[in-house]
């Protein structure tokens, strides 16, 4: 029988879900992966997320009956969701984690992304501002020919952590490109689509889509990377007691 078992968002181009299985930083034994709904073979744990996928990783763990434990790890969970009856049902028998702060009936464990070696040692900025753009949810949002910019779709985490390393401050509509720009110390302005950007224990500063060049001195540092890290680990001594 496998140890573990990991199912995350595999199969896109978004970099951070790419990056957001903790089976890529930590020792689980003899491990798999898969997309998230692929069949889950006999295991001694199921391990679900990261990444803001709770109905799909609730519903993966809900068929994930050959597995002897199952865990829902860092996924993005609103408080609708918590008091919700999927909610209710996976919590009878899987444990959960948030990337959320202060969502009830789970512990807060952000992206195990955060676990990565890649924040060990940033090197200094290189520019003064630089961009990074979701793919997919930017619209019209204004870039400055002067800053440099890259978006969250294609390549690897290492080249999109080089891209924000490059800024003393970092403009972003990206969660992940958020959340490692906070942990790699750099002044963050964010430019949020949605209200999955609430959900940070020390939220960064927040400008809107159509203004945030006037916004750029409200951005802000945050100390993130090794709480983040702590939670992780704790997370993962608690799992691999199971």
């Amino acid at each position: 029988m496998i140890e573990t078992v990991f199912q995350h968002l595999r199969e896109t181009e978004n970099v951070g879900d790419r990056a957001c299985s903790p089976g890529l930083w930590r020792d689980f034994g003899e491990a798999s992966f898969a997309h998230l709904g692929a069949e889950v073979p006999p295991c001694r744990r199921a391990i679900f997320g990261g990444g803001q996928v709770f109905r799909q990783a609730a519903e993966a763990a809900l068929r994930a009956r050959a597995a002897r434990r199952r865990v829902l790890w860092g996924v993005g969970i609103s408080g609708a969701q918590a008091a919700g009856l999927l909610f209710d049902l996976l919590a009878e028998h899987t444990l959960i984690s948030s990337r959320n702060w202060g969502v009830p009936g789970c512990d807060y464990v952000p992206c195990a992304s955060l676990l990565s070696p890649l924040f060990d040692a940033p090197p200094l900025p290189q520019t003064e501002v630089v961009c990074f753009w979701h793919a997919t949810k930017s619209g019209p949002i204004i870039t400055p020919e002067a800053f440099p910019a890259r978006r969250n779709h294609g390549g690897t985490m290492a080249e999109a952590v080089a891209h924000l390393a490059r800024g003393e401050t970092v403009v972003t509509n990206s969660y992940h490109g958020t959340l490692w720009a906070m942990a790699l110390e750099r002044r963050v302005l964010c430019v949020p689509f949605s209200e999955k950007f609430s959900g940070f224990r020390d939220p960064p500063a927040m400008a809107a889509p159509e203004s945030w060049p006037e916004a750029l001195a409200k951005a802000e540092r945050r100390d993130i990377l090794e709480e983040g890290r702590a939670a992780n680990q704790a997370f993962y001594e608690k799992v691999m007691a199971l």
